[in-house]
């Protein structure tokens, strides 16, 4: 809860400084290394596809990434599809990260995400002082591996450990902002959401997630900064990121 909100935040303050910012949220389809409502598709089931709806082609290919092996395909901007319904319907059970009907194995999984990762790497524009991510290295890919693959935390440590080395030319700084009181944070956030509070599977799940993220931090991230929202709360841990970098 509250990442989003602090990301803004930090482009905001960092932008009146004078620096030039781009910054990438949750849900935002045009993030350069993490997906949601993306299909995997193969390199050949994917030209099979363009031939299969030639009426969209040209959407079929703004909106896709190369992924090594295979084709990521966005079909959702937030709440509005990007392609028929027809269509839509097909890419949805490819689906790459959130929910699969039938995920690929968990080897093609990294190898995708470690194709599009170097080749954000390589096309970082170096006109832009600071890039921000609000849970592309950590948050989501574990998501992902524990849901999908009930992957250990050994499995998962590798994977953001292949992402960071990814960026190898590239200044990283990665904070991890955590609360005390993981029910009570959790139970805030499906308030504000208006969402049903949350039961005991779901607490059993985030505290399952703080584990694998401290064991994920100790043995993948050279270097990282832990900040305490429950003790400080949203406006210091900003001030402390901001004068970190």
């Amino acid at each position: 809860m509250g990442k989003t909100t602090l990301v803004k935040a930090l482009q905001d303050r960092l932008q009146s400084y004078g620096y030039t910012v781009r910054s990438y949220i949750e849900f935002d389809f045009t993030n350069p290394i993490d997906f949601y409502c993306t299909a995997y598709i193969p390199n050949e089931r994917y030209q099979k596809l363009c031939h299969k709806h030639p009426e969209e082609i040209a959407q079929i290919k703004k909106y896709s990434v190369s992924a090594g092996a295979a084709t990521l395909v966005r079909y959702f901007d937030e709440d509005t599809p990007l392609f028929s319904e027809k269509l839509l319907g097909e890419l949805r059970e490819l689906e790459f990260c959130y929910n699969p009907p039938r995920p690929v194995p968990l080897a093609d999984y990294s190898k995708a995400y470690q194709a599009v990762w170097e080749n954000f790497g390589k096309s970082v524009d170096n006109s832009v002082d600071y890039y921000i991510f609000d849970g592309s290295l950590l948050h989501h890919p574990l998501n992902d591996m524990i849901r999908n693959y009930a992957a250990s935390k050994e499995q998962t440590a590798a994977h953001v450990k292949m992402l960071l080395n990814c960026l190898k030319n590239i200044h990283t700084s990665v904070f991890y902002l955590f609360t005390e009181d993981l029910a009570g944070q959790l139970r805030l956030a499906h308030q504000s959401r208006r969402q049903t509070p949350p039961d005991a599977t779901a607490v059993s799940f985030w505290e399952k997630r703080r584990e694998y993220d401290d064991y994920v931090l100790n043995h993948s991230v050279s270097a990282y900064q832990m900040m305490n929202v429950t003790q400080y709360g949203y406006k210091t841990v900003l001030d402390k990121i901001v004068t970190t970098i």
